[in-house]
């Protein structure tokens, strides 16, 4: 008796629990042949790429204790998997949906292929709460703005039914022709010792997912609608790396959450609508997929960014004076991740104090970012600058000493990344350059030597963002 197969292709969905694609392909064959596939041309950032690793070797030995195994390709999709259906005993091919513009088109032309050879091809949705092109207003358009939005995508959600599990998902165990070791990918670069340090603040994989999830309802979620603000201390969930990546389901969280006894309905509420703000940003992803490039506000076409590789670079690495700054940018090289509330400071920092294009913001954290997803991250960028569509107004320019004395109010957080201020007293903490001489000697820290002089002067830089704003407004 001939076996009846079906491939699973594993994308941002490392997963096996609450995993759509494979809940409908286990109840139409005898076994799944899981596969993945490194797209050269899908973006994806150097941390990233360490994550991907991590999470394929974390699933592949999940798949193999249930004696099966994910074989693995690199090269063009379209390719590989009109290879793999030549072989007439694969009568389907599923997978879950992306939604960024070029997974959209490259998905559209496979399934198609797939259709016209006769194979089931189905899609599902792993990704999101809602689907972009289900989510509508009255008057029959989608949402431009979040509040609105999420209110009417919440209605929907907490109306709807997690999916049940499957305890015994049955795989193949078959070694297809031109599949690969994960260590022959070259995903991360050996001779790279950045990577070592995100290792040590990182646990990838569906596990680990899992055990997030639980650390934070257990421990974290009942302070959260004021922690979340804090990056001093410990309170967010820091679930998004797991999330981007498919390793749990947002359903899966967004249910747990709610059901959950021990998190009051505010903390809840603040919770959510975060979980809401990435389906948000694939809403409009979705509907403005030239938003990875450019402003969804074409009026900021126009908008007279400055250049300026030398602040660019002092920023990056967390050198501008400004030690809440300094501190998220070195957080960032150092783990692989910030806090929420530091990333609209340096994002405010960048397109505002030093007028550099938020797109170079983008790509920096896009880059350095465990959690570099395509859609949190454009939004962001977009709404942080003030040209996305429902954005923070350009002209409210984040005075970064303020923000700091209110979110990091003994400093604990910039000593944490910017070492060189370990002794400057409470005072002078967020704003060290006006410490007296005596002070400066002793802390040891004299500015300008042991610590920079800011890059730029704050209030004469919101002045002309405000006029540089002016001209296109």
């Amino acid at each position: 008796m001939t076996l009846k197969l079906g491939i699973h292709w594993f994308r941002q969905d490392l997963r096996l629990s609450h995993n759509p694609s494979l809940i409908a392909l286990s109840k139409k064959v005898d076994k799944i042949i899981p596969i993945y596939i490194v797209d050269p041309n899908q973006r994806i950032g150097s941390v990233s790429k360490w994550w991907l690793e991590q999470s394929l070797k974390n699933l592949s030995d999940k798949i193999e204790k249930k004696n099966g195994k994910i074989n693995i390709f690199k090269g063009n999709p379209f390719d590989i998997i009109s290879s793999l259906t030549s072989d007439k005993n694969i009568q389907y091919f599923y997978w879950n949906r992306l939604y960024d513009p070029y997974s959209i088109k490259r998905d559209k032309q496979i399934k198609s292929f797939l259709k016209s050879e006769d194979v089931d091809c189905e899609t599902f949705n792993g990704y999101l709460l809602n689907e972009p092109w289900e989510i509508k207003n009255k008057g029959g358009s989608f949402f431009k703005v979040f509040t609105p939005y999420w209110r009417h995508c919440n209605e929907i959600t907490r109306n709807r039914k997690l999916n049940k599990q499957i305890q015994n998902i049955k795989f193949y165990n078959s070694n297809l022709k031109n599949s690969k070791k994960i260590q022959d990918l070259n995903l991360t670069n050996k001779n790279l010792k950045w990577t070592d340090k995100i290792h040590k603040n990182w646990s990838p994989g569906e596990n680990h997912a899992q055990l997030q999830l639980q650390e934070f309802i257990n421990t974290k979620a009942t302070n959260y609608s004021i922690g979340r603000d804090r990056p001093d201390q410990n309170l967010t969930s820091k679930l998004s790396p797991y999330l981007h990546f498919g390793e749990i389901s947002p359903m899966e969280i967004y249910s747990q959450v709610s059901l959950s006894k021990r998190i009051n309905s505010q903390n809840k509420t603040k919770f959510l609508a975060e979980i809401g703000w990435r389906d948000f940003s694939y809403n409009l992803l979705y509907h403005y997929p030239d938003m990875i490039k450019k402003p969804i506000q074409s009026k900021f076409n126009k908008f007279p960014w400055l250049k300026d590789n030398k602040n660019l670079k002092k920023w990056q690495k967390g050198y501008t004076g400004i030690p809440i700054v300094d501190a998220g940018m070195r957080q960032l090289y150092g783990t692989g991740w910030m806090h929420n509330r530091v990333r609209m400071i340096v994002g405010s920092f960048l397109t505002k104090n030093l007028l550099l294009h938020w797109k170079l913001g983008e790509e920096w954290f896009f880059d350095t970012l465990v959690d570099a997803d395509i859609g949190s991250n454009v939004a962001g960028w977009q709404w942080i600058s003030g040209c996305g569509a429902d954005a923070s107004p350009y002209f409210r320019i984040f005075n970064p000493i303020l923000q700091g004395q209110k979110f990091d109010p003994n400093g604990e957080y910039v000593k944490k990344y910017v070492p060189e201020l370990q002794n400057v007293t409470k005072k002078f903490i967020h704003n060290p350059w006006e410490m007296p001489e005596d002070n400066q000697i002793n802390s040891k820290c004299k500015i300008g030597k042991d610590y920079p002089s800011p890059i730029v002067d704050l209030k004469e830089t919101r002045n002309r963002a405000l006029s540089a704003f002016k001209t296109i407004s």
